[in-house]
């Protein structure tokens, strides 16, 4: 008798070992298919950055940034790249997914080109565009999406040039000088 009870529970030990393996293995197999589920690649992220357009080369052409606003999956930054993939300009956008904010355009060589600011889409406020040397070339204003004020221009080599009234450019109001 005593053999048996030996017996048995080795039995008793070994089919609750086989229970035990078995219900881990069932718990692995379905993290790993919701896991599969959640990101199969198809789907779209509802948060971080995402690809909008390409070239023909596979490089990104635009790509956006999403993140969750009061339940709703909403563009928040936008980059525009070369087909080499450098990058091109950049900015922020609003609710609407328009341009919002400082905006900046780079040379192909990746030196800043321009820096301006957005309004709901509309260029509102400073601009600055920079000669190839890095030296400003140009800077003024724009009030709803057109030139306004005094724009003042500089050599290449960053030396005042002349200063242009946008408002009375009709006039040909240009000075030489500050």
């Amino acid at each position: 008798m005593k053999v048996k009870k030996e017996k048995d529970y080795y039995l008793t030990d070994k089919s609750q070992s086989m229970k035990k393996s078995a219900l881990y293995l069932a718990i692995a197999i379905v993290i790993g298919i919701f896991s599969a589920c959640s990101n199969s690649g198809n789907e779209k992220s509802l948060e971080g950055a995402e690809v909008i357009e390409s070239y023909a080369n596979g490089n990104p052409r635009i790509e956006r940034d999403y993140k969750m606003i009061d339940g709703k999956r909403l563009a928040v930054y936008e980059r525009e790249y070369y087909a080499d993939n450098k990058i091109l300009k950049e900015g922020p956008l609003d609710s609407n997914e328009s341009r919002d904010g400082l905006w900046k355009s780079y040379r192909q060589d990746g030196m800043l080109w321009s820096e301006g600011e957005y309004k709901n889409g509309v260029r509102q406020g400073k601009t600055i565009t920079y000669h190839p040397t890095g030296n400003i070339y140009y800077e003024g204003r724009f009030n709803k999406g057109q030139k306004s004020g005094v724009w003042k221009f500089y050599k290449e080599n960053g030396e005042f040039d002349y200063n242009m009234d946008m408002d009375n450019k009709a006039k040909g109001k240009i000075t030489i000088g500050e």
